[in-house]
């Protein structure tokens, strides 16, 4: 919501800026002029990219640009003023095909391997391919004033097909009969986390795959206290909980600990019903494994809606990476976008742990 509020009262700022321009104000009688706004001059630190899995998250591009100074007469400060500056990605240099518009409040932009291969793979750039990219970026001081372009930059990018695996680690009954759920890394960092249902006094183990042959089979620590400590060795015990019910578990083969929460409600949570933390609770499906809330709102939620678990600001599901898909936070952000007005079902599907997903019905 804090995102969101921010952009609110950054749109705000141009309002004011663009009426300083346009309206006739005068300081001992004269008309407030702005100057100094020039075609931004943009570099790339790069002009040939080969992308690389391996290197998903490492810096792959950086584009950098300058657009001058602005002044504004009758010794107005300038300081303040917003220009929107827009970055431009094409597979024609006439930007016919203009993918995915990026306003920037910087002077730079960045991309990791992982983000500028997707935008490759968006604009349809083959895998393991080079294709041909060009760039520019585009300032405006007010939407009545034409704005200013960049000199375009051609780029050579080669993407690469990223893996349909995700980093899992299987949730398996003791006799291996089974493998009803599943825990994911997301960041394939070592730290799995995911959402299950099970009796209370439920035996289980986590394996690298779904079978009693996986390269790693995790368990607890042969000893009495070890319950929350992994053990992939031959003497390892089996993991067990003594909570029956909906799970929130996180697994780490870093440090070898697991943990366990009990979620007790999901909610949702929004401007609709004044952001209260128990007011629209979610209720689950146990056949289909989702939860579903019916939600009235009268119009758009302007900061969109959170789902709170066990009615915790810093536990929820909120803006994800694209339409469809929410992130689980621990830390404040902001929700996820819901434009939808009158009575609706939401359904919240938590089944695979590498992407939460949504709908609205």
């Amino acid at each position: 919501m804090e995102t969101m509020k921010h952009n609110t009262i950054r749109r705000a700022g141009w309002v004011l800026c663009y009426a300083i321009i346009a309206m006739a104000c005068e300081k001992a009688g004269d008309t407030v002029v702005a100057t100094g706004l020039t075609d931004p001059d943009l570099s790339a630190t790069a002009e040939t990219v080969i992308l690389d899995e391996q290197e998903r998250n490492t810096l792959a591009l950086q584009l950098v640009w300058n657009t001058g100074e602005i002044q504004l007469t009758g010794g107005y400060d300038a300081k303040s003023m917003a220009i929107k500056t827009t970055a431009l990605f094409a597979l024609d240099e006439a930007f016919r095909t203009a993918a995915r518009p990026q306003d920037v409040s910087s002077a730079s932009l960045s991309y990791t391997h992982a983000a500028l291969n997707e935008l490759a793979l968006g604009l349809g750039l083959v895998p393991g391919e080079p294709g041909t990219v060009y760039v520019r970026v585009e300032t405006q001081l007010a939407a009545n004033v034409p704005p200013k372009r960049s000199n375009t930059i051609r780029l050579t990018l080669t993407p690469y097909q990223p893996s349909d695996a995700a980093d899992y680690l299987f949730m398996a009954t003791s006799d291996f009969s089974a493998f009803p759920w599943k825990l994911c890394a997301r960041d394939e960092d070592g730290r799995y986390d995911g959402f299950v249902r099970v009796d209370q006094w439920y035996n289980f183990y986590l394996a690298s795959e779904e079978s009693d042959a996986a390269p790693t089979i995790y368990g607890s620590y042969p000893e009495d206290g070890g319950q929350y400590r992994l053990h992939a060795g031959s003497d390892r015990w089996n993991l067990w909980t003594s909570n029956g019910g909906y799970l929130y578990l996180q697994a780490d083969v870093n440090e070898l600990t697991w943990s366990e929460t009990v979620v007790r409600s999901l909610a949702v949570t929004g401007d609709f019903n004044g952001w209260s933390t128990d007011a629209t609770p979610l209720t689950y499906d146990s056949e289909r494994n989702v939860w579903t809330a019916s939600i009235t709102t009268t119009e758009p939620e302007q900061w969109g809606i959170k789902i709170l678990v066990n009615g915790d600001w810093g536990f929820f599901f909120g803006e994800g990476p694209e339409e469809g898909v929410c992130a689980l936070y621990r830390a404040d952000a902001g929700g996820f976008a819901y434009p939808h007005v009158g009575t609706h079902t939401l359904t919240l599907d938590l089944s695979d742990p590498k992407a939460f997903r949504y709908t609205v019905d």
